[in-house]
């Protein structure tokens, strides 16, 4: 793969470019290499736990500089899908940060509502869980946010998302609205400005790689998450990327060659 011509590069966050409280070794050193070279950089997460305003500020308070229209998040594709769907209220199991998307885009959070979004919660309770089971079991639709299962946290993996889904793997009135789906790329392409051919996505999940090869781009593993020599080994399809690395000190040294 020719790194000289690749003009964009679009970074998930979670286990890519930090564990949460700290970066990911290389990560400030790789980015900052990258505008030195006029490349533009983007941000990506199936995490909702923050709004784009907030993950921009936490990224720049750790030495990597981003603006709020440079980061996506699942959060905010839940709050422009259920908008372009009509939809002005839903139950929400989340946190601030989607409760945020939401808010901004006209759609008030009920306990009565007729769907739920489901995110990340770090709070997440029973009586939460049973409040959505029962929107689901009277028909209600379920927006899943991300299908990712660990969260890390400095050295401790800890529970995301797919423990949640599980309750609601059953329902025929789910739709997931978190990478790799459709409604993540639609969304992707509305909201950022580029090149696919000139293009590359960067991740640690097959999520990130499917979702990169499917929009056109060229796509990198990294392994500092769940992906290992084992799992690219048997990937196939639009689940293998392009090149894999161990570490995201190995693309930088690629970028200072160009």
């Amino acid at each position: 793969m020719e790194f000289e011509e690749l003009r964009y590069f679009f970074f998930d966050l979670d286990r890519t470019l930090w564990n949460w409280d700290e970066t990911i070794t290389g990560a400030e050193d790789l980015i900052h290499t990258l505008e030195d070279r006029d490349r533009k950089v983007f941000f990506h997460t199936d995490n909702s736990v923050l709004s784009r305003r907030q993950y921009a500020e936490k990224l720049s308070g750790m030495g990597i500089p981003a603006e709020e229209e440079n980061v996506l998040t699942s959060g905010y594709v839940a709050a422009e899908h259920l908008s372009s769907e009509g939809i002005t209220e839903t139950y929400v199991i989340g946190e601030s940060g989607l409760v945020n998307e939401l808010d901004r885009r006209g759609i008030e959070v009920k306990k009565d509502a007729e769907t739920a979004v489901v995110g990340l919660d770090r709070q997440l309770s029973y009586e939460k869980i049973r409040k959505a089971k029962s929107i689901a079991e009277s028909g209600g639709k379920i927006f899943l946010l991300s299908t990712e299962e660990t969260f890390r946290r400095g050295e401790r993996n800890l529970p995301h998302q797919g423990a949640t889904n599980c309750v609601f793997q059953n329902f025929k009135e789910t739709e997931l609205l978190g990478k790799p789906s459709q409604i993540y790329r639609d969304s992707f392409r509305d909201y950022f400005s580029y090149f696919a051919d000139k293009s590359i996505m960067i991740g640690d999940r097959i999520a990130d790689i499917e979702t990169g090869n499917r929009l056109g781009m060229k796509t990198a593993s990294v392994m500092s998450g769940e992906l290992d020599r084992e799992t690219l080994a048997s990937a196939e399809g639009l689940q293998e990327p392009d090149i894999g690395v161990s570490h995201l000190s190995r693309i930088r040294e690629k970028i200072r060659r160009i």
